[in-house]
């Protein structure tokens, strides 16, 4: 029940998800070095690793679907990986743009939202990063906290068939009308 104070925190670790999973369970100093998964993880895991590391971490699997929450997927996808993780994503939830920005930047693979008419409010740039990517169609309101350039406006209206609105109604836009 005390805490486990690591000397060499960025000593690299290999083992299974389930034995990683219980090493770093508890009060451990942060591991800052390596991490090998051997076998197949699941979400609870990847998630658990995840926060008990900052290195990077090499999977045996980099596919595997993972499905939960928005705060438990973008969890479980905010390290840095070896590979690129290609696993689909289902959020169960409404996520927020921090969180859906994270599991877009995660992975390649199609992120289906659960609950596709959630509110998502935040800058251009971060709209569009979280609807970047094989995802959903977005069709709650969209609010864009900032002036958004004309290539970010038609990107978020391309993402969503929900109601846009800007915040800073008065910025400039230029373009072509095509």
């Amino acid at each position: 029940t005390g805490a486990i104070t690591l000397s060499t925190a960025n000593g690299a670790l290999s083992g299974s998800a389930a034995d990683l999973v219980l090493a770093f369970d508890g009060t451990v100093t942060t591991h800052t070095g390596t991490v090998t998964v051997s076998d197949t993880h699941n979400l609870a895991q990847l998630k658990a690793i995840n926060n008990a590391s900052t290195g990077q971490i090499t999977l045996n699997d980099y596919t595997v679907a993972l499905s939960g929450s928005a705060a438990d997927v973008s969890a479980a996808l905010a390290g840095s990986f070896a590979a690129n993780y290609t696993g689909t994503a289902t959020i169960s939830d409404a996520p927020s743009v921090a969180e859906l920005k994270t599991i877009n930047e995660g992975t390649t693979g199609a992120i289906t939202l659960s609950t596709a008419d959630g509110a998502l409010s935040g800058s251009a740039a971060d709209l569009v990063l979280a609807l970047a990517g094989t995802i959903t169609t977005h069709t709650g309101t969209v609010t864009i906290s900032d002036a958004p350039t004309v290539a970010q406006l038609k990107a978020i209206n391309g993402a969503t068939t929900g109601a846009i609105t800007l915040s800073t109604a008065n910025g400039a836009l230029s373009g072509s009308a095509a």
